[in-house]
């Protein structure tokens, strides 16, 4: 269902088309009748015998179709206008249906001319689909009756039949396509006409709101500067420079405010056309030498040189608007002053050329590229339009200048190289001044205060620092590199504010003078200050040249060491956008142009309070969990020593008691395998069994009460340089025995070696390697064979990792840090006491190595170990351990 406004839409389009549609098809019939006639000359070649006839009957469609033509001027309604022109359509039809009844040829191509018809249609009228399909549907029937009433045979009539049917098909679908095409060049013209309209009306609103918005202004503006201006005078003001720094604040940007709105109240005048010429006598020379004057101060300043040549002016004086001619000039100038660096120059000049006025204004400045001199005279724009362009400005004065041209009938141009500079050309309608005009240039000495204050205001360079350094106020800040640097005495906070603005800058020092300040007047510099001078607080502004206030907080926040600095955003925008994203990028509080000086030193003093807190916060904090855990390992170190000290003095009463029956078992047992000879054959066997099992339990309690020995004792002896693989190898031939149904591999280079104890490493990988033996026992996977594999290489710093790796049965997770212990065992009772890996730990502190263990319960257990490069290392760790 269509809405009420598309209906009204495709009413209003029906309306248009039925208009257009009667025009085509006047002049369509006209045409219509023409080829009619002109068809006779194919009559004469196909059918010379009925030409007579066919003659007459072309002539009766031709006045026909002239009379439809003319008649359709004055059929009022839409009916009758359709009716009309469905039966222009059908008379140059019938009329060839006619000839082909006449010729009497069953193989008559004039059907072809009824293809024309539906053709004509289809590409001349502006139909509509269904008026289409109706008339080809006509033309259609009346053929085959055609055919049928000639006597044509179904195989005679099927090819013209089928051509026929085929183009009208054809017809209907260029109809289709055309008449939407139409609805949608109409549809966008329409709406097009309509937004023209609105923006029209709102451009209008805009203007007047403009206007009456710069009148506003005007009023307060003069109620500023008229009272700063007086201040001026005062002896009080000149002894107080801080007073005299804040008057010049307010008189610059109050001259810059009011030129900004007396441009945009000149746009808008022109744009109404409520600003018309007023010409006057002006005496070129005196007006370029005016100029050139006011502006040298300025010029000189930044450390330009200006000079004007209009010294050979054919026609010195002419007729033509000073005041516009004199903003003009004056905007080209500035434009030149600013965008040309220090050591440049800058040529202002004038000419006559017959009836026209020639003025140029040339400097060698930064020049603009083919793209920028495209735009240069477009409102609004300026060249680098993000937010860190060099140069600031609303991108009026240019626009304004081409305006102010054309208001006169006049024009302008510009030429620029990048590098090398810019020159604006202006030429300017200037006849001779018509007998008896007087200059006016007397009457410019007595302008009212506004005029005065806007004469000031349009010699206001748009670079805020010079004014500064004009009145003297620029002294303290010692430039470098274009970064000023400002040092106060005392043990001070430092602050960093980046602006681009002199004049903020030297807003916000006056207002931190507690702060020792760093000025930048861009992001790139205000980011390597902040690196080289480590502040306290740093105060950026959002839209700078280089790097926005954004871009250097996240490089301010990425720093480790500028990381916890307070950072103010000054901000000029309204939006939330950009304040979500400096939030975002890290920014610690927000202040809003226009500021209060108290406000800002109220936030800075908090920021860096705050700062401060939280420094000394992060520093007790660091303190507090050193000292934590200084605590918690010295604590663990007396548990482990009074553990130990315990077991020591428990384990040292144990050698001693055990080792004198061992020394008598140890006798017994060899005095009886001497009467191994006299035993019978019969129990000798067993004899010898049992002497062995009594053997093997007195070498195993050997091999405990030595462990016990090293552990109580802690044994240290000399190091040397060992061979790994010896030493891994001599480990192997005393575990022969355990590892003979286990796969053993050895992957270590002949050419490692490490430093230690050959007895003491001996003992760490025969431990390590039963430990190993017993897990795959345990496991005692029939499906998979033991395995234990031994690798070793050097690392790139020096140095020696071994790792010892086997499929047994592996370690629970919650077991892995506590295998070092003393007497911890997972075995059952009387297969071990749980020393041997806390043996290796003491071996390994003693050979200053460090171990680790990775496992998985049932699949595997691999035992890494680091033996460092450095002897004196070494050394120290064993007197450490000794100690």
């Amino acid at each position: 269902m269509r809405s009420k406004e598309d209906k009204e839409f495709h009413e209003l389009f029906e309306r248009s088309e039925s208009k257009i549609r009667r025009e085509k098809s006047t002049k369509v019939a006209m045409f219509a009748a023409i080829f009619m006639v002109v068809g006779s000359l194919l009559d004469t070649v196909v059918y010379p015998d009925l030409m007579s006839k066919f003659l007459s009957v072309r002539g009766m469609a031709a006045a026909l179709l002239l009379v439809g033509g003319w008649a359709m001027y004055y059929v009022k309604t839409a009916v009758l206008a359709r009716i009309l022109t469905h039966v222009l359509v059908l008379i140059p039809v019938v009329a060839i249906e006619v000839m082909i009844i006449e010729a009497e040829d069953r193989s008559s191509s004039y059907y072809g001319g009824i293809n024309l018809v539906l053709v004509g249609v289809a590409l001349l009228l502006n139909w509509r689909v269904r008026d289409c399909v109706l008339s080809v549907a006509i033309c259609f029937v009346s053929f085959i009756i055609v055919m049928d009433q000639s006597g044509v045979t179904y195989q005679e009539g099927f090819i013209p039949s089928c051509f026929v049917f085929v183009t009208g098909a054809i017809a209907i679908l260029a109809t289709y396509f055309n008449s939407t095409s139409r609805f949608r060049e109409f549809e966008l013209k329409t709406r097009l006409e309509d937004t023209n309209q609105k923006l029209k009306a709102i451009d209008e609103t805009k203007s007047r709101f403009f206007a009456n918005l710069s009148h506003e202004l005007r009023t307060p503006l003069t109620l500023i500067l008229g009272p700063a201006e007086n201040l001026r005078a005062s002896k009080k003001i000149h002894e107080d420079p801080v007073l005299e720094g804040h008057l010049d604040t307010i008189e610059e940007n109050g001259y810059r405010l009011l030129r900004l709105i007396n441009d945009i109240l000149d746009l808008v005048k022109l744009d109404s056309g409520e600003s018309h010429p007023h010409p006057e006598t002006v005496n070129v020379p005196d007006f370029i030498n005016g100029i050139t004057a006011n502006l040298r101060p300025v010029a000189t300043l930044k450390g330009l040189d200006i000079s004007c040549r209009c010294e050979d002016v054919e026609r010195k004086v002419v007729w033509v608007d000073r005041d516009r001619l004199d903003k003009i000039m004056l905007n080209l100038a500035v434009n030149a002053i600013k965008f040309t660096p220090s050591g440049g120059s800058i040529v202002l000049s004038a000419d006559t050329e017959g009836e026209d006025l020639m003025l140029a204004v040339s400097d060698t400045g930064e020049g603009m590229s083919k793209e920028d001199m495209g735009n240069v005279f477009v409102r609004f724009w300026q060249a680098g339009m993000s937010a860190r362009r060099k140069h600031r400005g609303a991108g009026i004065g240019l626009s304004l200048v081409k305006s102010l041209s054309e208001s006169m009938e006049g024009e302008v141009s510009v030429e620029s190289e990048i590098g090398k500079g810019t020159t604006f050309h202006v030429r300017i309608p200037a006849p001779k001044p018509p007998e008896g005009a007087e200059s006016q240039d007397a009457n410019r000495s007595s302008l009212d205060v506004l005029e005065r204050f806007n004469e000031k205001a349009r010699l206001a360079l748009s670079d805020k620092g010079v004014r500064l350094v004009a009145n003297g106020h620029g002294e303290d800040l010692n430039l470098v590199e274009g970064v000023s640097h400002v040092r106060l005495e005392g043990d001070k906070k430092r602050v960093l504010v980046a602006d681009d603005e002199e004049a903020i800058r030297a807003f916000i020092a006056r207002q931190l003078s507690d702060y020792e300040l760093i000025q930048a007047p861009d992001g790139k510099d205000a980011w390597a200050l902040a690196q080289a001078c480590k502040p306290d607080l740093i105060i950026l502004d959002l839209m700078m040249p280089g790097l926005d206030g954004i871009q250097v907080t996240r490089k301010i926040r990425q720093s480790e060491s500028l990381s916890r600095v307070p950072i103010i955003l000054i901000t000029a925008q309204a939006s939330e956008a950009p304040r979500l994203e400096a939030l975002d990028a890290g920014v610690n509080d927000f202040i809003s142009k226009p500021f209060s000086g108290v406000e800002l030193g109220a936030r800075a003093k908090n920021l860096l309070e705050s700062s401060e807190f939280e420094v000394q916060l992060s520093e007790n904090h660091e303190r507090l969990e050193s000292a934590y855990d200084q605590l918690k390992e010295q604590g663990s170190m007396l548990v482990q020593v009074e553990k130990l000290s315990s077991l020591g003095r428990m384990s040292a009463g144990i050698v001693h008691e055990v080792n004198n029956p061992l020394n008598y078992t140890k006798a017994a047992l060899h005095a009886l395998k001497t009467f191994q000879a006299s035993i019978s054959e019969d129990e000798r066997e067993d004899f010898i069994d049992v002497l062995n099992d009594a053997q093997e339990g007195v070498q195993r309690v050997i091999g405990i009460v030595t462990d016990l020995r090293s552990f109580t004792r802690g044994d240290t002896t000399m190091m040397t340089d060992l061979v790994l693989e010896e030493v891994i190898e001599s480990s192997r031939r005393l575990c022969s025995a355990e590892l003979s149904d286990i796969d053993f591999e050895l992957d270590v280079s002949p050419q490692l070696t490490i430093r230690g104890n050959e007895r003491q490493l001996c003992q760490l990988f025969v431990n390590f390697l039963s430990n190993a033996s017993r897990a795959i026992q345990v496991k005692a996977d029939n499906l998979m064979r033991g395995e234990i594999r031994i690798r070793a290489k050097k690392r790139s710093a020096g140095g020696v990792d071994v790792s010892i790796r086997d499929n047994g049965c592996g370690i629970d997770p919650a077991d892995v840090n506590h295998i070092f212990e003393p007497f911890f065992t997972k075995n059952d009772v009387g297969e071990g006491m749980g020393l041997g890996l806390s043996i290796c730990h003491s071996i390994l502190k003693q050979h200053n190595a460090e171990a680790s263990v990775a496992s998985e319960l049932g699949k595997y257990t691999e035992l890494k170990i680091s033996f460092p490069a450095n002897e004196q290392q070494l050394q120290t760790s064993s007197e450490n351990y000794e100690k």
